[in-house]
């Protein structure tokens, strides 16, 4: 997955948890206003209402019971007093209490407290008659019978109240139960996104650039260590090809004076094959020290694998190893061709060398995208599978090390020029291998536009 596909998809991430922590955030302060409009309809001094005014009719029943034994005309000014505040109070607060049901009640008290105060008068007029047959005589009972409808609808306003206070109680704790969990989710979509964001800037960010950091220094290291090895290796074919030269021109000259089938002959014969394969070792160390710039021209890709099927493919048919071409001709490449064959020439000889008897190689050329100098680019892709023995995994963390080999007479250089020919070409060499599963190496170069290749040769 490339970074700006992460990128999308981390930014679609936090758009997602964003929008969900608003429309969680929007139910949480939904819930606090509907909890804080139930706090603010609830009067403290609405649920005394009951208790003021039996105080009041208590009260009341008070003074008459004295206006009836004394018939004090103070006593009588005062109870007109407090029944008439009782009644402009109790009518202020019909309309003002939270339910309908309470308020109902409340218009029901006032109607029923009328009828007690009219009663009372009703008493008190009859105390103040001049007949002593007229005249009645006023208990605490009578009042307080008087007073029993106002006492009753005060238990019932009193009961509808205890049971909005339950109620309001048990809706409080549900809301505060669901913000909690509002909250809950919020704090732990919070912690996810955090932690997301935190993963995602490590494996987008941060981690390539630690896997880039490493390969830059371990591509460092592998260049000065090229470096010195070229070094190295160019003194050291230096001071052999001159000698070499020598020996070989006065060998020319040996063969000359030597008869023909005698073992000097044959002799002069084996020196002149050892001098050949040690110019030939010689000439590879020249090219791993001093590697040839390529020259680059556009090329058909198809072109190339024909060049070393024809090449190749009369020599693996004695070894009974088919080499299968998958190719198309309108993929093309800019490339060095030849450095590109001594490439593919290297590999498939490889290959063939890893098979034995009885095989296949395959050569199939592709069109694709794939990471190149740290960028996704379109990419041609060139693969030299085999169905050869396969390669350990020891052999291939150090199979692109200079001098390293596991052959016989082989120099260690063959897929180290390889890979520095495809550098050069801005490419990638890779490989692929099992134990007893063949092999495949992948040559990863840059494609060229249909513009380019229609483009004239200037």
């Amino acid at each position: 997955m490339n970074v700006r596909l992460q990128s999308f998809l981390y930014l679609l991430a936090i758009v997602l948890l964003a929008f969900i922590i608003f429309l969680v955030g929007r139910n949480t302060w939904r819930e606090l206003a509907l909890l804080h409009r139930s706090f603010s309809s609830v009067q403290a001094e609405d649920y005394y209402l009951p208790d003021y005014i039996r105080t009041a009719v208590r009260e009341m029943n008070e003074t008459v019971l004295r206006i009836c034994q004394q018939r004090d005309s103070a006593d009588q000014v005062a109870f007109k007093g407090q029944s008439s505040d009782l009644a402009g109070w109790i009518r202020s607060r019909q309309d003002t209490l939270t339910t309908p049901e309470q308020c109902e009640i409340m218009k029901l008290i006032g109607d029923q407290f009328e009828t007690y105060v009219a009663r009372n008068n009703d008493l008190i007029a009859r105390q103040f008659e001049t007949a002593l047959a007229s005249r009645v005589t006023v208990t605490p009972e009578m009042l307080e019978s008087n007073a029993a409808p106002v006492f009753q609808l005060c238990a019932d306003l009193q009961a509808s109240e205890q049971a909005e206070q339950i109620q309001f109680v048990t809706d409080s704790k549900q809301a505060l139960s669901w913000i909690q969990e509002l909250l809950a989710a919020v704090l732990a979509l919070l912690v996810g996104l955090i932690i997301s964001g935190s993963i995602a800037v490590y494996t987008g960010v941060i981690g390539p650039l630690r896997t880039q950091l490493g390969k830059s220094r371990a591509l460092a290291a592998r260049n000065e260590k090229l470096a010195s090895l070229g070094t190295l290796a160019a003194g050291v074919a230096h001071e052999i090809r001159n000698p070499l030269t020598a020996i070989n021109v006065r060998l020319h000259s040996l063969k000359k004076g030597l008869a023909q089938n005698s073992s000097e002959q044959e002799d002069a014969l084996v020196i002149g094959g050892e001098i050949q394969r040690l110019e030939h070792i010689v000439q590879e160390f020249l090219q791993f020290a001093r590697p040839a710039e390529p020259k680059f021209v556009i090329v058909s890709a198809d072109s190339i694998m024909m060049k070393i099927q024809s090449l190749f493919g009369p020599q693996l048919e004695k070894a009974s190893i088919s080499l299968v071409i998958e190719s198309k001709p309108d993929i093309w490449l800019r490339v060095d061709p030849h450095q590109i064959e001594q490439v593919l020439i290297n590999l498939v000889r490889n290959a063939a060398e890893s098979i034995g008897h009885d095989g296949a190689i395959t050569l199939r050329v592709s069109p694709g995208k794939a990471r190149l100098n740290d960028k996704m680019a379109p990419v041609v892709s060139i693969e030299v599978s085999d169905t050869g023995k396969g390669i350990s995994q020891e052999v291939q963390k150090r199979m692109f090390d200079p001098f390293f080999t596991t052959k016989e007479e082989g120099t260690g250089l063959g897929l180290v020029i390889a890979s520095r020919i495809i550098e050069k070409h801005n490419g990638s060499l890779e490989c692929r291998s099992e134990p007893n599963h063949g092999t495949t190496f992948t040559i990863v170069l840059p494609s060229v536009n249909t513009q380019e290749v229609n483009e004239p040769a200037t």
